[in-house]
């Protein structure tokens, strides 16, 4: 009888070994890419443009006017589709300092949109390009 016990036992602990081997966590770059899309959706929008390479290096008035376009796109989805909802990262791909993510973009009248973000290694952070 004790044998059987601890030979389920050790089949659930195999089992809840392979599910948790299995759950793979997102890569750092499919986290930035999925970040920036979370201030998209959450009218965040100068912060989604400093997840653009090299907005550090933008003018002022240059930001100023992309906040804007930013602003306007998400306006235009409202508008159009019920705006952004939810981002969910389907998968990505990296090849050294440059990478592709690719999300599942949701709008509020259950509309879904695949998505293809190109990502590159800015220092020690991954940036839209």
């Amino acid at each position: 009888m004790m044998k059987t016990g601890f030979r389920y036992g050790l089949i659930l602990l195999l089992c809840g070994l392979a599910f948790a081997c299995g759950k793979e966590k997102s890569s750092e770059v499919s986290r930035a890419a999925e970040h920036y899309y979370h201030c998209l959706i959450d009218g965040k929008y100068e912060d989604y443009v400093q997840g653009i390479a090299y907005s550090d290096s933008m003018t002022d008035a240059y930001r100023s006017q992309m906040i804007d376009l930013v602003s306007q796109y998400a306006a235009r989805e409202r508008e159009l589709r019920g705006g952004l909802t939810s981002v969910k990262v389907l998968r990505d791909t990296v090849s050294g300092d440059v990478g592709n993510v690719f999300l599942e973009v949701m709008f509020g009248d259950s509309t879904r949109e695949e998505i293809s973000v190109p990502m590159i290694k800015c220092g020690t952070e991954w940036k839209m390009q």
